[in-house]
């Protein structure tokens, strides 16, 4: 699992990561297509250090022309390893899953930037920080009501006005050193 995060702090690799993931899977040539300001060696030797660390893994052959053309997938099943990670405090394994989770966001956002119909107010998209200070049990307390408020609309069937959205909570770890100024909040109060 050390070796998966490795992969995601190289720059080249990250965004490699970034376009299979936001596409489920893609060929060497769809990701030349994407990126094609890295070399066909550069593409072909990140990929094997890929796939030798257990990021990727290859989905699909096709013979083209007597060449073999190789779909290639996100190798990293986060079902089989959530409980382990929390249960062990795994520190690198719960990183791991957190930048997961943040390819995610940002394919969906990347999607929607790109989209010709943007609308960010009247979509009503939005990302905001709330520095707060809480105890422990403050904190159970606001997720519980912020769980009851979630539950609730996700029980909405699709209909027409509705439209699907994902709710993405993230409660960062306390801090540990002095308190700094809390960062300006993207929405006014």
């Amino acid at each position: 699992m050390n070796r998966s995060i490795d992969n995601l702090t190289n720059p080249t690799r990250a965004r490699l990561f970034f376009e299979i993931h936001t596409a489920g899977q893609l060929t060497a040539k769809n990701l030349l297509e994407k990126c094609p300001d890295i070399s066909q060696p550069t593409l072909y030797r990140h990929l094997k250090a890929m796939l030798d660390d257990g990021v990727l893994k290859i989905v699909g052959e096709k013979q083209i022309r007597g060449l073999v053309e190789k779909s290639y997938a996100i190798n990293l099943d986060i079902g089989t390893d959530i409980e382990r990670i929390i249960t062990e405090n795994d520190g690198k394994g719960y990183l791991q899953l957190f930048n997961q989770y943040i390819m995610g966001i940002m394919s969906e956002f990347a999607a929607y930037s790109d989209s010709e119909d943007i609308d960010i107010i009247n979509d009503a998209s939005a990302f905001t920080i709330a520095p707060i200070y809480a105890t422990q049990d403050e904190v159970y307390e606001a997720l519980t009501k912020v769980g009851e408020i979630i539950q609730s609309l996700a029980a909405n069937k699709q209909a027409p006005g509705r439209e699907l959205r994902n709710l993405c909570i993230i409660l960062t770890p306390p801090k540990k050193a002095a308190p700094q100024a809390a960062p300006p909040s993207f929405f006014s109060e």
